[in-house]
């Protein structure tokens, strides 16, 4: 009994280490997103206002799977009133107070079609949804960011 349960202590301990090490390679989201912002300016366009908070979407997609729990989809803002208008607020609607819209399929020739891929609103502001969106997908740890409501797409490289 002795022998197995040192094993069941190795065997966990082996692979809970390799995550640490590769964790540990990657650089933090904040400089991540701020290395964006840098190339976002470079190019002239839009950048990301509230770093920390994207910072935060990017951890919970990474180690849970999920958009934080502010975020429902556009069809479920609607069954609770939204309208689906841009430019009606989603925080003017009790049901969907402090809601941003995430979690919606998102299609584009610009990304493999391969893997299905998802988009969220960031940088919201008074619950209107702006021209900024995180594209992933639950795959793999491909991200990007853009700031003008799709046309040009900027990855956002694996962090923690």
């Amino acid at each position: 009994m002795t022998s197995s349960v040192a094993l069941k202590k190795v065997i966990f301990f082996v692979p809970l280490l390799t995550v640490m090490q590769v964790n540990a390679a990657l650089p933090t989201c904040e400089s991540e997103i701020k290395d964006v912002n840098t190339f976002l300016s470079l190019q002239g366009t839009a950048r990301i206002n509230d770093v920390d908070d994207l910072a935060k979407i990017l951890r919970s997609l990474t180690q849970t799977g999920r958009l934080p729990p502010r975020y429902i989809t556009s069809d479920e803002a609607k069954r609770q009133g939204w309208s689906g208008n841009e430019t009606e607020t989603l925080w003017g609607i009790k049901p969907t107070n402090n809601k941003w819209i995430g979690g919606d399929n998102y299609v584009s020739s610009k990304l493999p079609s391969a893997q299905s891929w998802f988009s969220a609103d960031i940088d919201v502001s008074k619950g209107y949804r702006g021209t900024k969106r995180l594209i992933y997908t639950l795959s793999g740890p491909q991200r990007y960011i853009t700031t003008d409501k799709y046309q040009h797409l900027v990855e956002v490289k694996a962090c923690n």
